[in-house]
């Protein structure tokens, strides 16, 4: 067993851990980042091969690799996002060790121990945790009860069409992911069901602007965590918008008319026979109402500033799929409440189910109810233990690449403060 000691630790080579290291370097303050699979590890592993960022490039505002390309409306695709990650970290020499996993991290006698999946130890007189909060994926319990001949997977794990072979797909989870990977499906020809939760959804565009301009301007994005209604509200799945071609805006009323079946949440599995919850009616109706509200916001947004917009005629809403058609002319669609899987030729389970965060491995971190770490700025009530890159940390837009660096900032300030 090998033990390395080093005055500040970073936990993570994402957004967020490099983006604390980009501010310590700058002043010349020695450091070491570890990270299991190296810089933007979780964006080459656990994405797609068509997958794109769902904010718009202007949005990419790293701390000295702020987006100054030619295409800010653009959306960058996976594997150069990964390379813009690598490019960043190289222009300041940033000390990233890769293939390190960090398994338990204890405070003892002033100073931080970090164990290592093989049993070395990383010893710290500061740490920063990095890792984000989705960490576990999450899939339900009734996976177990699946027939073995169904092959599953999480969404994590999924990289395109060829996976699910010649068979059908069901897809469990309507979030952003869960939609982008329907839409992967539908164009590659695949015949695909989708088990619908409860999720709003977002224009791409609208009043010649992208959804993330008018979150911006509205102060959206600057929500701090008291102004939620509940503390749960921080984990609420994302309203569902794709990057893909420049930008999509994602109606599942549309997905349906392009022939995927869509049902409501999936409530059991008994052999081949899935049975799903009648409440597809409802969720659509909430993702539809969501959309709505959003567009009356910003609506009031443009009045009230007395802002040069261009309008937006019914007609043309719907054709983008940003409204819904309403009224007797509505055809309603019908879903399922159960399926035989092996009837419908359903090979493969894609669970689009979100991710759960774990914690536990902090030796006597201040947690809240949910075991989400207790912070203020960035800062536990842990002598010199501190986190960047969490959901909602000190703001709505602390967990995006958009805001990541502001938050970078504030660490590593109290880093270069402290004793």
């Amino acid at each position: 067993m090998e033990t390395r000691t080093s005055d500040i630790l970073i936990i993570g080579a994402g957004q967020a851990g490099l983006s604390v290291s980009y501010f310590l370097s700058r002043n010349n303050r020695s450091h070491l980042v570890v990270d299991k699979g190296g810089i933007g590890d979780a964006w080459k592993r656990h994405r797609w091969d068509s997958f794109c960022l769902v904010t718009p490039n202007w949005t990419i505002r790293l701390p000295g690799k702020i987006y100054a390309g030619d295409d800010p409306d653009g959306f960058m695709p996976r594997d150069e996002f990964v390379a813009y990650l690598e490019e960043w970290a190289r222009s300041f020499d940033a000390p990233v060790e890769s293939g390190v996993e960090i398994r338990h991290l204890a405070r003892h006698d002033g100073m931080f121990h970090a164990e290592t999946r093989n049993g070395d130890v990383f010893a710290a007189k500061k740490v920063v945790v990095a890792t984000a909060t989705y960490q576990k994926p999450r899939i339900p319990d009734l996976a177990a009860s699946l027939p073995t001949h169904i092959t599953h997977i999480h969404a994590e794990n999924y990289k395109n069409a060829d996976q699910i072979g010649d068979g059908a797909a069901l897809v469990v989870g309507s979030g952003q992911t869960g939609c982008q990977i329907v839409e992967d499906l539908l164009r590659a020809g695949r015949k695909v069901f989708l088990a619908v939760g409860s999720n709003g959804r977002l224009p791409r565009r609208y009043r010649g602007q992208d959804c993330l301009y008018w979150q911006e301007q509205m102060q959206f994005l600057e929500r701090t965590p008291d102004m939620l209604a509940t503390p749960g509200d921080r984990f609420k799945g994302d309203p569902h918008v794709s990057g893909r071609d420049r930008g999509t805006t994602i109606n599942l009323r549309s997905f349906a008319a392009r022939g995927c079946v869509l049902t409501g949440r999936l409530a059991s599995v008994s052999g081949n026979l899935a049975r799903f919850k009648p409440d597809l009616a409802d969720s659509l109706k909430m993702a539809d109402d969501y959309a709505a509200d959003f567009l009356m916001k910003v609506d009031a947004h443009i009045e009230a500033h007395g802002l040069d917009a261009p309008t937006e005629t019914q007609a043309s809403l719907r054709e983008q799929g940003i409204l819904s058609v309403d009224g007797p002319g509505e055809t309603a669609i019908e879903a399922p409440v159960a399926l035989d899987m092996d009837a419908q030729n359903i090979k493969t389970i894609i669970w689009a189910t979100g991710f759960s965060f774990d914690f536990s491995w902090i030796e006597g971190l201040e947690t809240d109810a949910a075991g989400y770490p207790v912070t203020h700025d960035g800062e536990s009530s842990m002598e010199n233990l501190y986190f960047c890159g969490l959901n909602w940390m000190r703001k709505r837009k602390s967990g995006i690449i958009y805001g990541v660096g502001e938050d970078a900032e504030i660490v590593a300030s109290k880093l270069l403060e402290a004793v």
